[in-house]
């Protein structure tokens, strides 16, 4: 069972590095200029997530030659997802369940008004002449 695990997860490891290293890659023309001087790799999102799941799966294979119980890191991955993903998906929530009742409606009518308020007293205060000492 843990060979299927290493190789997948070595499988995995594998295709992402090597597209890490296409990526890094200068591209040239056939006259040998530069058209593309690759993608930088420290850049935030899925290339900083691509290193992420390799660091953790070097960590869990040197830790596997210890432990069997290492595999249960990977569990970091998909509790990192759910730590990202949450605040989505409680403002999704909060905003379905708050459009479909009339108490919804009602709560937003009443925003709609004091935005409207706000708004006036906004404009108001930069129509009044404003005094400098000097």
């Amino acid at each position: 069972m843990e060979a299927i695990a290493y190789l997948l997860t070595g499988g995995i490891e594998g295709m992402l590095y090597m597209n890490l290293r296409q990526m890094a890659q200068p591209r040239y023309d056939p006259g040998g200029v530069l058209v593309d001087s690759g993608t930088d790799l420290k850049q935030p999102g899925l290339v900083s997530y691509m290193f992420d799941y390799v660091y953790i799966s070097w960590i869990v294979h040197v830790l596997s030659l210890f432990t069997k119980w290492a595999w249960m890191v990977y569990l970091a991955i998909p509790a990192y997802l759910v730590y990202m993903a949450a605040p989505y998906a409680r403002q999704l929530l909060l905003a379905q369940g708050g459009s479909t009742g009339q108490q919804g409606e009602q709560q937003s009518a009443e925003d709609e008004a004091r935005e409207k308020k706000r708004r006036e007293k906004k404009e108001r205060k930069q129509q009044r002449v404003k005094y400098v000492r000097g």
